[in-house]
């Protein structure tokens, strides 16, 4: 906030007076609601916009990647967040050709 409000040429409390009458929101709540808004849109995501953007050949070579080295699919993976997977508990043999 001190940034902006010095990017501005203005106070900190100035800049948040002046931002919440142009948007209707404090700074923050306008950080938080992009925020929001942006994990929605990568929520609703495509798993084949996802796999083309992580260089699967499509949907099908992503689900059956995963199904093999992961034991679980895409499509599961969203369902059931308590089987999520991160690099850091992943077993390197499961990538073992």
């Amino acid at each position: 906030m001190d940034d902006l409000a010095r990017v501005a040429g203005v106070s900190p409390s100035h800049f948040t007076r002046v931002f919440r009458a142009s948007t209707g929101q404090s700074p923050h709540q306008y950080v938080l609601g992009q925020r929001l808004e942006q994990t929605i849109r990568a929520l609703l995501t495509a798993v084949a916009d996802i796999a083309d953007a992580c260089g699967f050949a499509d949907q099908s070579h992503l689900t059956r990647t995963m199904r093999r080295h992961l034991g679980l699919t895409p499509s599961a993976l969203r369902t059931d967040r308590t089987r999520a997977v991160t690099t850091s508990n992943w077993d390197d043999r499961a990538f073992e050709a």
